[in-house]
């Protein structure tokens, strides 16, 4: 049996290891991305591009399902991607590891990919080359009062108790972790001479915190009265109900150095490519996606903030007026690619304007949840294809982006959100529009013998054929595009007439080489500004704006920067939906279906001073999108009304037919039936339809 000394060292087994990633130097297994073996299969042309998400790594830890049944559930789709290590939930590496790289093994083309929290770990978990000062506390306080070097539990006096706090976390439940530290010569923490504590309680009216001493392969040291200093950590979950606190990593461009001169991104980096390296135990994985891997650090309030500079005064990543950490988070993603090489793939979430801003570093992101978590009536529709289409236009190559299907309860009750089938097949085809992937949390029916089910359209129901559309015969076709432009031509190029639909305070508006130039006055410390008089008949309204920019000055030049555009008035419901803006051109669609007057007013808001350019068309149509593959088409309607689709006219030649779903899922909508043109999609529904050989007897109408 082959052990893996990395595991064993980890998980403290010494025998038993044969499913390792160790092993495919030694047997000769597959490279990543196909570069000296079988290519992946979710980077190829056949769509539905499907895998497994961490499904895969919950049914692989649970002891009662051996490899063998585990496999056969899982080499149905392209591949899996979870956990293995033990970074924010206990228990994944007892099997995970050899899981995962045997299935490498015994599927080199399929996709096997490691889920790693990005923006903070389990102090229990591999800290031991970290130092004190490489996580991100909040503002503390100083320790009034000699604290002894004593094992067990102290009562510390603090200037300030009330910075520290119990019955926090995802259940309530858990206390502040605490590093205690002393402070230098210029009464600013000194994280090289700490200790990290856990709270027990406290007593504001003594101005005390009762600590648990030496926690996390510290020791009890002694800390002199106005000497010392005193901070809770930043932390987020548990994330299960046997898990931790979690400490935030500072991915700051301000983090303190350890004694070797190294900040905390240096030391994660050396760790995360060293594992994926030959010989490390992720050799054989394709690479890592970044959980909640954040542009902004957030956790502020009035009375505690992220100390990221470790000052002791709460600084919630912005210092300067430029936020250290966001510009943090993207250098350590240029650190990683570095390191690791073009051979992984590098990702991390991106379904949200707080998320990381590596374009051009990574390979893509996960929208988990499209287009957003508990966005379950999908009237982010917009936003949601504007972060992938940008992400498509600017990932690094090659680019992979896929979408985690999942709507959550808001509130955090941790339980999926119902929605109707028309839902399910919405989102998957907006997927399908974008060239995104689909894996899944939010899962289907299972049939006797499966530990997961499978989603009917993503193996053609009953027929069970992953990539069963074969590849796409061209891009989406924006249906709404095709329809007459509101402003006549005037936007694009852009002209003196639809220059004056725009008005804003401190902003100057011109026409340079066809494009509406937008610029900051002298006291603007954003662009802000109106599209005024934007014609309306009610009830569709789609927006086609190309902008172009500036980058914002003091950050890498690669960060984009966020533009949202927000109705006003003319609409039933005010709506924003984001997009991004960097130096190359990019063209975002924003849609309203509730247009209730003739003239719809909207505000658009652009990080930073530097100048856009912008032109814009407009068209009174509802975002109706189509895609034809090879071997079928996908159609949607994401409007508040039906939607009639000129089969004959768009697919002229092509005949379709329903699928034959399974009678767990929507057999009623998925029945295998000829299509007939014209067909008739309800509001808020999509159909994926298979092509099929023409019937003599019906040449003309018979789609």
């Amino acid at each position: 049996m082959l052990a893996h000394p990395e595991v064993e060292r980890m998980s403290g087994r010494a025998a038993g290891l044969a499913f390792l990633a160790w092993g495919f130097s030694a047997w000769g297994g597959a490279k990543s991305l196909g570069a000296q073996g079988a290519p992946l299969l979710v980077l190829q042309d056949n769509f539905p591009r499907a895998f497994f998400f961490r499904s895969s790594e919950s049914q692989a830890a649970n002891p009662n399902n051996s490899y063998e049944e585990w496999d056969a559930t899982f080499r149905r789709l392209m591949g899996i991607e979870g956990k293995v290590f033990d970074e924010e939930v206990p228990g994944r590496m007892a099997r995970n590891p050899q899981f995962f790289a045997q299935f490498k093994l015994d599927h080199p083309n399929q996709l096997v990919m490691l889920h790693f929290n990005g923006r903070a770990r389990d102090p229990l978990f591999e800290t031991s080359n970290y130092f004190a000062g490489h996580w991100i506390y909040f503002n503390g306080a100083t320790i009034s009062a000699d604290a002894p070097a004593e094992s067990g539990e102290t009562d510390i006096h603090v200037s300030n108790a009330n910075l520290f706090k119990t019955n926090i976390g995802r259940y309530g439940t858990s206390n502040d972790d605490i590093g205690l530290c002393r402070l230098d010569a210029q009464g600013k923490p000194d994280w090289s001479q700490s200790e990290q504590v856990q709270l027990v309680s406290v007593d504001s009216a003594a101005g005390t915190i009762r600590v648990r001493r030496g926690q996390y392969a510290t020791a009890p040291r002694a800390f002199p009265a106005n000497a010392s200093y005193a901070a809770a950590h930043v932390t987020e979950g548990p994330w299960g109900a046997h898990s931790n606190l979690i400490w935030f990593y500072n991915h700051s461009t301000v983090c303190p150095l350890d004694a070797n001169g190294k900040t905390c991104d240096d030391v994660l980096t050396d760790e995360l490519a060293a594992r994926f390296a030959p010989g490390g135990l992720l050799e054989a994985f394709d690479g890592l996606e970044f959980d909640v891997l954040m542009h902004n650090v957030g956790n502020s309030s009035a009375l505690r903030g992220p100390d990221c500079d470790a000052d002791g005064v709460k600084d919630a990543g912005a210092i300067g007026g430029l936020n250290v950490y966001g510009a943090g988070v993207i250098e350590f993603c240029r650190a990683l690619r570095q390191k690791m090489g073009e051979g992984k793939l590098i990702m991390a979430d991106g379904h949200g304007q707080g998320h990381q801003r590596a374009m051009g570093i990574l390979n893509g992101i996960e929208s988990e949840g499209w287009p957003s978590l508990n966005d379950a009536a999908v009237e982010d529709w917009s936003g949601g294809l504007n972060r992938h289409f940008f992400w498509e236009q600017n990932g690094r190559a090659p680019v992979f982006n896929y979408i985690n299907h999942k709507f959550m309860v808001p509130g955090g009750t941790g339980q999926q959100q119902e929605v109707p089938y028309s839902t399910h097949r919405l989102v998957f085809a907006a997927g399908h529009f974008v060239d995104a992937a689909i894996c899944y949390s939010y899962t289907p029916p299972k049939s006797a013998g499966e530990l997961v089910g499978i989603w009917d359209e993503l193996w053609k129901g009953t027929a069970q054929e992953i990539g069963w559309l074969g590849p796409a015969v061209g891009p989406a076709r924006r249906l709404a595009s095709e329809q007459p432009d509101v402003f006549n031509g005037a936007g694009s190029p852009a002209t003196s007439e639809i220059l004056a639909k725009f008005s804003g305070a401190k902003m100057n508006f011109a026409i340079d080489n066809g494009r509406v130039k937008v610029t900051a006055l002298s006291g603007a410390t954003q662009l802000d500004f109106y599209l005024n008089g934007v014609p309306g008949s009610g009830p569709d309204l789609y927006l086609a704006v190309g902008a172009h920019g500036d980058p914002l000055p003091g950050y890498p030049a690669d960060m984009p920067r966020l533009m949202t555009v927000e109705t006003l008035d003319g609409v039933a419901t005010p709506t924003k939906h984001m997009t991004w803006v960097n130096g190359q051109d990019f063209a975002s669609t924003f849609y309203y279906g509730d247009v209730n007057s003739s003239s719809v007013r909207l505000r658009f808001t652009i990080e930073g001073t530097g100048p856009i350019w912008l032109t814009l068309t407009g068209h009174a149509h509802p975002d109706a999108i189509v895609r034809e593959f090879e071997h079928g088409a996908v159609v949607a309607n994401p409007s508040l009304h039906d939607y009639v689709f000129d089969l004959a006219s768009l697919f002229p030649g092509r005949h379709f037919r329903r699928f034959q779903g399974t009678a767990l899922q929507d057999p009623a909508t998925n029945n295998g039936a000829p299509v007939f043109s014209p067909l008739t999609i309800p509001s808020k529904d999509a159909l994926f339809l298979v092509k099929r050989p023409s019937s003599p007897a019906n040449r003309w109408t018979d789609y």
